[in-house]
């Protein structure tokens, strides 16, 4: 008990200071995963299970032309993302309690709200590019942002969405910076990522060990493989996203209420000390 206390008192001390740059939340995330993985990892991989499963049975559809087949896979791709956003949810709640935010509000009383705005979300970021990427960037924030919006009140959520679209708006140079940050981590990623494995083929299998990589090189190469590791990159900075997504909404809603999450965290503190 006495560790524990200590990890705890240790991991709050570091995310207190949440005034700076527009990438404090995203450290303050980066904290909260290393200290919190063990709570994390159950509930992604519950979520992303079924979601992965029918993602690579789709890409190996998609790639041999079975074109009758793409049609069931998509339906059942739609079930696994709803299950995929009610586990996300249950996440993000987990993070709210952490923080000492978590209202006496049941997850399942606000999942069809929660839903119905993560499909929102979603129509805004995929025509986001119609309207100079406005959707687009209200679209990615509210989605991540509903989860811990609407668990934190029982308040009617319709007005708790349009209150986040204001906090959003007086963030938005902040989270367009949050933004470009994020879009620079996953460009820097993907490259290392398809970097690495090419010289893990043609350089250290091939040259140092002696090892035949021809066949190696002809799945590395292949639209199947590329797309497989497009999707595991996805899934890193998915459940990171899915976790700074709490700081984030914090952060900006203190912006637009004049509240802190410095405050929040020094009550916490002090509440457990």
């Amino acid at each position: 008990m006495i560790v524990a206390r200590t990890t705890d008192d240790g991991f709050i001390a570091r995310l207190i200071n949440v005034q700076g740059p527009c990438t404090t939340p995203l450290d303050a995330a980066i904290e909260y995963m290393r200290a919190r993985i063990e709570r994390i990892a159950p509930w992604y991989v519950l979520a992303m299970a079924p979601h992965a499963i029918v993602t690579v049975l789709l890409i190996d559809v998609i790639i041999a032309g079975q074109r009758s087949r793409i049609a069931p896979l998509c339906l059942w791709l739609l079930a696994a993302t709803l299950w995929r956003w009610a586990c996300l949810a249950r996440l993000q709640q987990d993070v709210l309690r952490d923080l000492g935010q978590a209202g006496d509000v049941r997850l399942w009383s606000r999942l069809p709200a929660i839903i119905c705005v993560r499909m929102a979300s979603n129509v805004g970021i995929t025509w986001g590019s119609i309207a100079l990427g406005v959707p687009a960037f209200y679209g990615l924030f509210m989605g991540g942002f509903v989860a811990p919006l609407l668990l934190e009140s029982r308040d009617p959520a319709v007005p708790r969405v349009r209150a986040c679209m204001s906090w959003i708006t007086h963030a938005g140079r902040r989270l367009l910076r949050v933004t470009l940050v994020m879009t620079l981590i996953i460009l820097v990623g993907t490259i290392a990522a398809f970097v690495s494995q090419m010289v893990l083929a043609n350089t250290v299998l091939s040259s140092l060990l002696g090892i035949d990589t021809a066949d190696l090189n002809v799945t590395l190469g292949s639209w199947a493989w590329r797309l497989r590791v497009f999707y595991g990159l996805f899934l890193l900075f998915d459940v990171y996203w899915t976790v700074a997504c709490v700081f984030l909404y914090y952060d900006s809603q203190s912006r637009r209420t004049a509240t802190d999450l410095r405050v929040r965290l020094t009550d916490l503190t002090k509440a457990g000390a």
